[in-house]
């Protein structure tokens, strides 16, 4: 299908919706933009909301305990 049709396909499809659901179209465009305009920012920012969301899970002890071991990782192992 020609990009024209969905295009067409996508429009006609949102013609109508609530704004609660054009909302999260929206969203979505804005999540597609994101990815395929800027894959590595878009890998970048995906790591680290995976951390900070796996991180709100910890108890504090665990959270001190992860804090001193990887004090100075990006020092010791920086990124390529």
């Amino acid at each position: 299908m020609e990009t024209t049709n969905y295009e067409k396909l996508i429009l006609n499809g949102i013609n109508g919706l609530p704004s609660e659901a054009l909302r999260e179209v929206a969203d979505f465009v804005y999540f597609l933009r994101k990815k395929t305009k800027n894959p590595q920012a878009f890998a970048d920012e995906h790591y680290q909301n995976s951390i900070i969301e796996d991180l709100g899970i910890l108890d504090e002890s665990e959270l001190r305990h992860l804090e001193a071991e990887f004090e100075n990782y990006e020092q010791l192992y920086p990124r390529r």
